[in-house]
């Protein structure tokens, strides 16, 4: 059965009118508004406008195709969103070839992922590292041990090998580079809410013979002042959830 329905705006003055419309309409009628013709069980010809929509974070989007049919997917929608940024340089010096490993850069997330759900964590990093100005040693790894829960995850860890310049005309110029990288990580639907930490961490591997020592920064420059080419350290990280 296919009924024409065209209801003037000023005709509707609650919500209950199409409660018992709807109700006095056979099982298998499709109605349609502004529409002699309809191809669903309720076919708008025109603009829809609704009033009061609860809001709920849900599991289900609504998606419209090209011909104009609702339907809901499943998809994962933002939960939560954040930014750590370095507060300051962050200096170590290492003598004749030795290693560290675990320097605190201040850049550190405690991310919730919330029971009942799927989730997705998104993590960046930046951060930029180098030597003081001339004073590149001659064979040097530095760069970033990313850590979970205190545990390495060697797909998000990153190291590089340092520019060691001799010359005289390099006393203005730090051998320095910015580390950058991406960590997604998918959670399966957990009973209880979980805290899980992400860590930045420096690392330095030192190859020098005799026992020269040489010096390293991480994070910027100077926390005040010119930071020059090197800006500033920062961690973001997305939940998202379905």
């Amino acid at each position: 059965m296919n009924l024409f329905t065209q209801f003037p705006a000023c005709s509707i003055a609650t919500p209950l009118f199409f409660i018992l419309f709807f109700l006095t309409l056979p099982t298998h009628s499709q109605v349609g508004i502004n529409t002699n013709s309809p191809t669903a069980m309720l076919d708008v010809n025109g603009d829809i406008r609704i009033r009061a929509m609860s809001e709920d974070f849900g599991s289900h989007v609504l998606t419209i195709d090209n011909a104009g049919y609702l339907a809901k997917a499943r998809a994962f929608m933002l939960y939560s969103a954040d930014e750590v940024l370095a507060t300051r340089p962050v200096n170590s010096s290492l003598q004749g070839s030795a290693t560290e490993n675990n320097i605190d850069l201040g850049l550190q997330a405690a991310i919730t992922i919330p029971a009942n759900r799927e989730v997705k964590v998104i993590i960046n990093y930046s951060v930029p590292m180098g030597t003081l100005t001339n004073s590149a040693p001659p064979s040097t790894y530095i760069g970033i041990r990313f850590l979970k829960d205190g545990n390495e995850e060697q797909q998000a860890s990153r190291k590089l090998s340092l520019t060691h310049y001799s010359s005289p005309d390099s006393e203005d110029i730090s051998s320095m580079a910015t580390l950058t990288n991406t960590y997604i990580e998918n959670f399966s639907s957990g009973a209880v809410d979980r805290t899980i930490t992400y860590d930045v961490k420096g690392y330095i591997e030192q190859h020098v013979q005799g026992s020269g020592t040489y010096n390293y920064k991480f994070n910027m420059w100077s926390a005040t002042g010119a930071n020059y080419n090197w800006g500033k350290a920062a961690m973001t990280y997305q939940v998202y959830i379905k």
